[in-house]
């Protein structure tokens, strides 16, 4: 951050290189907000489903959680597959499925058909984050990444936003289909601009000066081993496995809040489904401060920070969910205020335990694959806690949500609190012996 703009900016090289990295970055930002509005448009029109067709809430979040679990198997699938196949190619080709299954959707009226299409639609969604950090990593040097990321990582909270914003807008004058319905043609015109625009490398365009060639990756950084044999000792590794206990627990929370907030505001706090989905906006923009919150104080503390991060998260979930209990009904901004924090604190401990983790781990080529299956299991968790929210809200009402994600957030604080403790523990003792020696 603090070398000169030519070296490390992203306007670094020569002047056809500048040229062809601020293309690449902004097809990529615009690609990958894109993908959200065929994702979260759910969310928007769960009310309107259940109130033409009659359905449960249990059995509309079986419609979020079939989507959840598809796209946590297509992270691991899809994102092996995005390092042997051409992003350019297998983006344009998961964006433009996505969309063709949004405009089913739209068309459909059978809950088992409308199941299948989402979940369909998960794994479509699921070619993007992995091939796209791929193409970027081929267009800018190591060095370049640190502002990347920091300039990148808006592109969902936007998308997420957009989506919300069009989708109350759509339904309060066309019905919920049009939810499905634009952004199922706004995909399909994205994956074309991508595929036009896109190149996965820097070689692919060897006749333009300026250009370098791509690096071939060296044996140390290739795959190593099945995908199934990878996943399993990730899982298992006691590096990891605090990581992925917590990750499980906290996408039931960040997800299922996803899934139920326009409903939630809707239901307790009175609002019309366009009013409510232009107004839980605000759900995404506090999950990004959460991530750079978390971000900055491991930036600041390095490792010893991760887990008083994780709890303090938590900590706010708890209190934030207790609030919402005690609020009751028509305190809007107070509301607004609890649900923010929620997200602040599920987004904040996810994008810490998500992307700054497994940067920590080795050997080198294992970084990709932890990733991947914290994604995995973080996702399992939400199409867990999706379907949970939507039976408990049939069976008792949303203050039996409210214990859920209480109970979930006080679990991680647990589990935080005793990894820094046996942590605490193994490092005394090893200096201990350091000691006696």
């Amino acid at each position: 951050m603090g070398q000169k703009r030519g070296a490390t900016g992203m306007s670094g090289g020569t002047g056809a290189l500048r040229a062809w990295r601020y293309r690449i970055f902004a097809i990529a930002w615009i690609t990958y907000a894109g993908y959200y509005l065929g994702r979260v448009n759910l969310a928007v029109a769960i009310p309107a489903l259940g109130g033409e067709f009659g359905w449960s809430k249990a059995a509309l979040g079986l419609l979020g959680s079939a989507f959840y679990w598809v796209y946590a198997a297509g992270q691991l699938v899809n994102g092996h597959l995005g390092d042997r196949l051409s992003a350019r190619r297998f983006v344009a080709l998961g964006l433009a499925a996505s969309g063709v299954l949004n405009l089913l959707f739209g068309w459909s009226s059978a809950f088992a058909l409308l199941l299948a299409l989402w979940a369909l639609n998960g794994w479509a969604q699921s070619t993007g984050w992995g091939p796209i950090m791929k193409t970027l990593s081929r267009w800018f040097t190591p060095a370049q990444r640190g502002r990347l990321t920091a300039f990148f990582s808006p592109c969902y909270v936007a998308g997420h936003a957009l989506s919300w914003a069009l989708a109350g807008a759509l339904i309060a004058r066309s019905g919920w289909r049009t939810v499905f319905w634009v952004p199922g043609v706004l995909l399909l015109v994205l994956a074309l601009a991508w595929y036009v625009l896109a190149r996965d490398a820097p070689a692919d365009r060897e006749s333009t000066p300026g250009l370098p060639p791509s690096r071939p990756a060296s044996s140390q950084t290739r795959t190593r081993g099945s995908l199934l044999a990878r996943t399993r000792v990730l899982l298992t590794d006691p590096r990891l496995v605090w990581a992925v206990s917590i990750c499980f627990f906290s996408g039931m929370i960040k997800d299922g809040l996803t899934l139920w907030g326009p409903t939630y505001l809707m239901e307790r706090q009175g609002l019309g489904l366009s009013s409510a989905a232009l107004t839980g906006t605000l759900i995404p923009v506090a999950g990004v401060a959460g991530a750079f919150v978390a971000g900055g104080l491991l930036h600041r503390y390095g490792a010893r920070g991760e887990t008083p991060v994780v709890a303090a998260m938590a900590g706010l979930i708890a209190a934030a969910v207790l609030g919402l209990y005690a609020l009751g009904e028509s305190r809007l901004g107070l509301a607004m205020g609890m649900l923010a924090v929620m997200a602040f604190g599920g987004h904040g401990m996810n994008a810490l335990l998500l992307a700054s983790l497994p940067l920590s781990l080795g050997p080198e080529g294992e970084v990709s694959s932890a990733a991947g299956t914290l994604d995995f299991v973080s996702y399992v968790g939400g199409g867990l806690g999706a379907a949970l929210v939507g039976w408990l809200q049939d069976a008792v009402g949303w203050v039996a949500v409210y214990a859920w994600w209480a109970a979930v957030a006080l679990a991680i604080t647990a589990i935080a609190v005793g990894h820094a403790r046996r942590t605490g523990i193994a490092v005394t003792a090893r200096l201990a012996e350091d000691g006696a020696n």
